[in-house]
């Protein structure tokens, strides 16, 4: 069974401001560069909710469709195609009110998991963007994630909230476990909470979301007294994620936070095989989250991890990661995919620009090899450029 909280569209809470800051700051930013593969845009918002919140704060809907406009009133592509939809169950004669002066937006009424196929049907060669704040964790069933990259689409990203500690929560409840830290979910309100029962039907739903049985030992460690709960959040959110990896070749996991010095208490994860999009999502996030202290707590607010004395990751440490990561690339490797695979291994942790600071380092002390194409400008000057395109491309190669 699962409790609906009648509340929730009332007035926007924190928590809501926050994935929606975290979404409008990478959508512009996507949908402008995806333009230019003059291919459609597949945008859809999997739990749409009513679009709006009753205190007149825009939710999702709304934002993204904002964010569409813009893009279409500065984009030099003639005629793009950008085609919305927005699938709700329980409050789409609202959303549908809220969103009437966007005729082009389509709305599904139902479940996501029994829209998204014939959405999706017929959409091969086209960019898909899946936007998932789901009501309860039920929502997230893996199968379809496994699906999404079986279907031939010209690049697929997914941005998902993951309520990991609900998961956690849940397996407790499964094989009888008492989750200590119930005051994780004081402050984090719940729209829908997924309340699950000891039976086999439940241990078969979690694995159903988890994609695996991989949760189960960690469950267990915890019974054991090995391991607490946050521990256990950190665990089976690295095994998520690499369980993601299977699929979708550049998985980050961003742990969300509300207050400095707090454990995260939900993981946002964006998932995609091309290398730009997780670039793209990496740094845009690292650019404005200082801008997010506005949020809440006078600036307080933390996005990324922190080590165990919550001190947060400096110039030295993005150094010795620089180093620690490129210096396993002895074969020569596209520059993006080099990028991505650093953010994807220690997470969004600063800018494209200091990655790329380290790497221009490196290249001045013989360390690395960048390989730009074409080697040279118009006038005969050795290029420097970080970024492919147009003509373009870069490559690089450790040394020693």
């Amino acid at each position: 069974m699962s409790k609906k909280n009648n509340d929730f569209f009332v007035q926007k809470k924190d928590w809501s401001e926050v994935k929606d800051k975290l979404l409008a700051c990478y959508l512009k930013p996507y949908i402008t560069k995806i333009l230019c593969t003059n291919k459609p845009i597949i945008y859809v918002d999997c739990f749409a909710g009513q679009g709006m919140f009753d205190d007149g704060k825009a939710g999702s809907p709304i934002i993204a469709l904002d964010i569409i406009e813009q893009c279409k009133n500065i984009t030099t592509i003639s005629n793009p195609n950008i085609y919305a939809y927005f699938i709700e169950l329980n409050h789409f004669q609202r959303l549908k009110e809220n969103i009437a002066r966007y005729p082009y937006a389509n709305i599904s009424i139902g479940k996501y998991e029994n829209n998204i196929r014939d959405i999706l049907l017929n959409k091969q060669g086209c960019n898909v963007f899946l936007y998932l704040d789901p009501y309860g964790i039920k929502g997230l069933k893996w199968s379809l994630f496994d699906s999404f990259a079986q279907m031939n689409f010209n690049t697929i990203e997914l941005l998902i909230n993951m309520n990991s500690f609900g998961f956690i929560r849940e397996a407790c409840r499964v094989f009888d476990i008492k989750f200590k830290e119930e005051f994780i979910f004081e402050d984090l309100i719940e729209y829908e909470t997924t309340t699950l029962d000891n039976s086999t039907k439940s241990i078969d739903e979690l694995n159903e979301i988890a994609g695996g049985i991989y949760w189960q030992p960690i469950i267990q460690e915890m019974k054991s007294g090995f391991i607490n709960g946050y521990k256990a959040e950190e665990r089976f959110m690295e095994e998520y994620c690499k369980n993601m990896s299977r699929q979708y070749k550049y998985v980050l996991n961003m742990p969300i936070r509300i207050k400095q010095g707090q454990h995260p208490k939900y993981r946002l994860v964006h998932v995609t095989n091309h290398p730009e999009g997780c670039i793209l999502m990496a740094n845009n996030i690292c650019k404005r989250w200082e801008a997010m202290r506005e949020i809440q707590n006078g600036g307080q607010m933390l996005l990324f991890d922190e080590d165990y004395e919550n001190n947060t990751i400096d110039d030295q440490i993005i150094n010795k990661f620089a180093y620690e990561y490129f210096s396993g690339t002895s074969n020569v490797k596209k520059l993006s995919e080099a990028q991505a695979g650093f953010y994807v291994k220690y997470g969004p942790i600063c800018s494209l620009n200091k990655i790329n600071d380290a790497l221009k380092r490196f290249e001045k002390n013989h360390q690395i090899e960048i390989l730009r194409n074409p080697s040279y400008t118009k006038t005969g000057k050795v290029t420097t450029f970080m970024t492919e395109g147009k003509g373009r491309t870069v490559s690089i190669r450790w040394l020693k």
